[in-house]
């Protein structure tokens, strides 16, 4: 029925209020004072405020002054309590705001009537404004709809869509002559994607892994996609830390141009140049690191690359360069990528990676496949041919990941220079 708050210093009639309203289902606290009044207002948060308006120390008049000035209480129905000989004191009380007035003495009826009905309007209010808001939650979903149907027709077609982003089979071999691309989306559609373009002398290759899979990961996808060919085809750009970078702004005007709340979408990134005339790579890498795989104590560092780790097997080493610590679509002041720069030998081969295929729950104890396992798995089968290689990662997964559910999109491409 609601909170009512009796403010009367009159025991009798403050009791005798008490007493009806509590009987008529009301939930009734009071205070002989405005002062106490005040404080308990404060407290309580009422539904409606009975107040007398003389009395010591605080009057009805200046407790009304108080609620009024309140954020919280504002809009908190005020009925006074007057007599006759203070009508002056209840104009004045009206023109500060108050709903309504009870005349002492009272009856009852009219008491139930006059609290019945202000709470009633509060209620229509409330009402009214869940109205007016989910009529303008509406327009606002038809404007969006409206402004977004192009894209929203996008979503219809996306698995058709992603499949005409990605680099055809064609466009891969020429590209790179001796190559594997190992990519098994979760579902029909991946939040992973991979990434090539030739510029005269320098061949860019990426592997995205963007947030989530399926629908929601292949429109992130689709974003990051356009980022990356605007900052190369737009901007010029033909270093691996310059695309970043101005993919990660092009990225972040494209998620918010309908003002969408994304911040936690994005994508991680290894990507590379391959300058053939130099025999010089060119990483730079979001979250992703790059493997080059080469004979053992043969790997020659040119700028950059201060942080990398070494695996051996015989003859062979495999070498990690780690990316930096950021994520396309971070904050334009967070975003930091560096080019890590290396020499290649004919024959070295390099990996890049989602993060799904180490990811994968299997195995004995149903742990995670880790990176720790594909790196030496990567070293352990250098003898093979890039076919061959696609073949023994493919095989391996499956065997590791068994009767379990696929916990992610995974992509591996390894490319032989």
């Amino acid at each position: 029925m609601g909170k009512i708050l009796v403010i009367e210093d009159e025991a009798l009639i403050r009791e005798s209020i008490c007493d009806v309203l509590d009987l008529n289902g009301f939930e009734v606290e009071s205070e002989p004072d405005g002062e106490k009044g005040l404080q308990r207002a404060f407290s309580l948060k009422p539904d409606l405020i009975l107040c007398d308006i003389n009395m010591p120390k605080i009057s009805g008049l200046d407790v009304l002054k108080a609620i009024r000035a309140d954020d919280e209480l504002k809009h908190t129905p005020f009925v006074f309590l007057t007599a006759l000989s203070t009508m002056d004191d209840l104009r004045t009380g009206m023109n500060l705001g108050a709903e309504d007035y009870l005349a002492k003495p009272y009856r009852n009826k009219e008491l139930i009537a006059i609290i019945s009905h202000q709470l009633k309007k509060v209620e229509d209010l409330k009402n009214i404004e869940k109205e007016h808001s989910r009529k303008k939650l509406n327009d606002f979903k038809v404007k969006i709809k409206e402004k977004s149907k192009g894209f929203h027709d996008s979503l219809n077609r996306a698995k058709t869509v992603q499949n005409v982003i990605l680099p055809s089979d064609q466009k891969m071999n020429e590209l790179f002559p001796e190559h594997f691309n190992y990519f098994l989306p979760k579902y029909s559609i991946s939040g992973d994607f991979y990434w090539a373009k030739k510029l005269k002398e320098v061949t860019l290759i990426a592997v995205a892994d963007c947030t989530g899979h399926g629908i929601p990961g292949a429109l992130i996808s689709m974003a990051g996609n356009i980022s990356l060919n605007n900052a190369v085809d737009q901007f010029g750009l033909t270093k691996p830390a310059e695309i970043l970078t101005k993919a990660n702004e092009l990225f972040l005007d494209f998620m918010n141009a309908n003002e969408s709340n994304v911040s936690h979408d994005g994508m991680d990134i290894c990507l590379c140049s391959i300058e053939n005339n130099s025999n010089l790579i060119r990483f730079a890498g979001a979250k992703r690191p790059l493997y080059l795989v080469t004979k053992k104590d043969n790997f020659v560092p040119v700028s950059g690359v201060d942080n990398y780790s070494k695996l051996n097997l015989e003859e062979m080493a495999l070498y990690e360069m780690k990316g930096d610590n950021c994520s396309i679509g971070a904050d334009d002041l967070s975003f930091h990528s560096e080019d890590r720069v290396f020499e290649y030998n004919k024959g070295d081969a390099i990996y890049l990676s989602s993060d799904g295929y180490a990811d994968q729950f299997g195995g004995e104890g149903d742990r995670k496949f880790k990176s720790k396992r594909l790196k030496n798995m990567l070293l352990s089968i250098q003898d093979k041919s890039m076919s061959e290689q696609k073949e023994a990662l493919a095989q391996e997964f499956q065997n590791w990941k068994g009767d379990k559910e696929q916990i992610d999109d995974a992509t591996i491409i390894g490319v032989k220079l």
